[in-house]
């Protein structure tokens, strides 16, 4: 039997796939999972844009590269995630927002979670402490169990 992995990812954890940190190698696990059709990995498309706004932060503090970054961003382009217009989302998202005082740009994942009945993961532990007494599906990505790559 095929194990499927079904998530909403967020740029805290996207980003560790680029900048090496001790949580790396498990994103890199993660991404291992992209060329199986049993794999659906969301993100709303804002995800692009605060990952380019986070690589910027580090070439601003001289930690990293504008080379780099172009590359980084050809890489990223071509992960396999499947993308959904915050249109869709910010609907939900402001009600989520609302709610739970949180940002519309965190919010639009969770919308996006809920949308797909899908695992949002993340590394925010605000985002996961604001959540806490909600039904909404969210993970921190340290605590996520990722399953093991299907059998060819």
């Amino acid at each position: 039997m095929t194990t499927t992995l079904k998530c909403v990812l967020d740029t805290s954890v996207c980003i560790k796939y680029f900048i090496a940190d001790s949580l790396s190698p498990k994103v890199i696990e993660l991404f291992n999972h992209l060329g199986y059709p049993e794999t659906e990995i969301f993100v709303p498309d804002l995800f692009y844009i605060e990952c380019t706004n986070v690589f910027l932060k580090y070439v601003r503090a001289n930690m990293y590269t504008s080379a780099e970054v172009i590359a980084d961003l050809a890489t990223l382009k071509n992960l396999q995630l499947q993308v959904v217009s915050t249109a869709n989302l910010m609907d939900d998202a402001v009600n989520i927002a609302l709610n739970h005082n949180i940002s519309a740009y965190d919010a639009s994942y969770v919308a996006l979670s809920q949308q797909k009945n899908a695992t949002l993961l993340t590394l925010d532990k605000k985002l996961v402490k604001a959540l806490a007494t909600s039904s909404y599906n969210i993970c921190l990505f340290n605590e996520f169990q990722i399953p093991t790559l299907p059998n060819n």
